[in-house]
């Protein structure tokens, strides 16, 4: 199998970050009121929402599929608080944290940096997380005590395996409070005066995901009822087109099986964006052979992830399987003959680049 024309797309979608005023994450605390250490019935809320009145923001299909899944969420307790709310201890096995330097300039690139610290594998390996699952896009954690904490979402299909959602991870002072020192996009400090100095104990958090589109793959088995030996080999030719839901194509290919026997070819293509339906039609039926059955047939593309961990099962009344159709031809009783060679174009910063091999086609007879 081999290319001669191509038009696939496919990038890396990455989402804004969902963020609430936590205590942490661009902002460092300065509340006037102690820190009630003993405190037993905090918690913690971790959301698509951000802050109570539920408003969100980033892509609003990707919302759709936090609130449909199911993200497993690991929580971590990482380190003591003092009084004041501005000095943290690392506590086992997170102790080679260095939380030494958090102040009032402490950026979120610092943060980012703890976090990715804490969340190294031998830590998480040696700690014991709490753990919740979220429903309706919300998980919740109850009865933790002041400190800070690692959230740890873990890496999630959406419900038809067309996106997976890896999600970073990051700290969050327990405690929070909305009298602070914010940071503007220059990173430069700006103090929040207007605000209440009262601790919040009961925290919210947003989710900070990055979506990665996922590709699936396509059998195509090209059948022969009979083979003219004296013609010798002979090539087929199939046009492969997938719409996304706007209707915009997101994948176009052509294709070939060139035959020496009776034997059935098959040709295998991947990376084709998941969750489309393809059109394949074969559009050359080899020089002396005639198709029997279906010119064209369409298939839905499932991800090679949805295969791997949940084929027979369904989504939307559909089963998840591997996307394979056949076709069969037979010889006409003609006489001409004929095979196929590569015409294959590919696209460089030197314009059109045009190569050929004997395995696929640019048909002659």
């Amino acid at each position: 199998m081999k290319i001669s024309r191509k038009g696939k797309t496919g990038c890396a979608l990455v989402l804004t970050a969902l963020m609430t005023l936590t205590g942490l994450s661009m902002e460092q605390t300065y509340a006037a009121k102690g820190i009630e250490l003993d405190k037993k019935d905090c918690s913690i809320e971790v959301s698509v929402a951000i802050g109570k009145n539920g408003d969100v923001q980033g892509n609003e299909e990707y919302l759709k599929d936090f609130h449909a899944m199911n993200i497993p969420v690991n929580l971590y307790r990482v380190a003591d608080v003092d009084v004041t709310g501005q000095k943290f201890t690392p506590v086992s096995p997170f102790t080679s944290v260095d939380l030494s330097g958090i102040s009032s300039t402490t950026t979120a690139d610092d943060w980012q940096k703890m976090a990715a610290d804490a969340a190294k594998e031998e830590n998480l390996k040696a700690a014991e997380p709490v753990r919740q699952v979220t429903a309706a896009g919300t998980a919740r954690f109850t009865n933790l005590t002041p400190g800070l904490y690692l959230v740890a979402p873990e890496e999630s299909y959406n419900p038809d395996y067309t996106v997976r959602y890896a999600f970073t991870p990051y700290l969050t002072a327990l405690p929070s409070s909305a009298y602070t020192i914010q940071y503007d996009a220059d990173g430069n400090p700006v103090q929040n005066t207007g605000s209440s100095d009262d601790w919040d104990y009961d925290t919210e958090i947003g989710l900070k995901p990055e979506a990665e589109p996922q590709f699936g793959s396509l059998r195509i088995n090209k059948i022969l009822d009979n083979f003219n030996e004296t013609l010798g080999r002979t090539t087929f030719v199939f046009q492969i087109e997938g719409n996304d839901a706007d209707g915009r194509l997101v994948y176009s290919e052509v294709v070939s099986t060139t035959h020496e026997s009776l034997a059935t070819e098959t040709i295998v293509l991947d990376k084709i964006p998941a969750g489309i339906t393809v059109r394949v039609e074969e559009v050359y039926p080899g020089a002396s052979y005639e198709i029997v059955g279906d010119v064209w047939k369409e298939i839905k593309i499932w991800s090679d992830a949805a295969i791997e961990e949940a084929e027979g099962e369904t989504v939307n009344g559909e089963v998840i399987q591997t996307a394979e159709v056949s076709f069969r031809n037979r010889y006409d009783g003609g006489n001409r003959s004929g095979y196929g060679v590569t015409n294959e174009f590919t696209n460089s910063d030197d314009g059109w680049i045009w190569s050929s091999s004997p395995q696929t086609p640019g048909l002659e007879d």
